[in-house]
């Protein structure tokens, strides 16, 4: 019968609590480990082919903690340990900050960017200072739009890409 990520969910924390009252029991070090491990691959969303991927926040921070807790257990052999340290790897790997499309990135801001500089030029010829600041915050306002709009963690690209192809949700 196969489990439900909330019935690992709980068998990891009976493991925990016992593993606290019992810190050298290399047994249930080990049912923890095979948890958790089961774990970084049932809270993560499926593609249609069914490769683990990460989707949403909450799946990278549980994956963040099960990978730190399988090194400091320090158990499971070394395939465990090598996927432990990889997972992190990746995680960390996600958090690069890239462009959305980056050369239709980079036109809108240039087109910000001038369309605001000519703004700011006819204000100044023409006498204007209320003209010359509305453009001024316009076009750092369009600007901040932009990078907000625009700029994203690599893993949340990454997301995006595959959303069409997942099979199954993660949490």
């Amino acid at each position: 019968m196969d489990r439900t990520p909330g019935d690992r969910l709980a068998e990891v924390s009976r493991l925990e609590a016992e593993l606290a009252t019992r810190p050298d029991d290399i047994e249930v070090k080990d049912r923890l480990a095979g948890e958790l491990v089961a774990l970084t691959v049932d809270v993560r969303s499926l593609t249609r082919d069914r490769t683990p991927v990460f989707t949403s926040t909450r799946q990278r921070e549980f994956c963040m903690y099960a990978a730190g807790r399988l090194i400091e257990l320090g158990v499971g052999g070394e395939a465990v340990q090598t996927s432990a340290r990889t997972l992190q790897a990746e995680l960390r790997a996600g958090e690069e900050w890239m462009w959305r499309n980056r050369h239709l990135s980079l036109a809108l801001m240039v087109v910000i960017v001038v369309a605001g500089l000519a703004i700011v030029v006819m204000g100044a010829l023409s006498g204007s200072l209320s003209v010359v600041v509305v453009a001024g915050v316009l076009g750092s306002v369009g600007l901040a739009a932009v990078v907000f709009a625009r700029r994203k963690q690599r893993w949340q690209i990454d997301a995006e890409r595959v959303t069409p192809v997942i099979w199954r949700h993660g949490i």
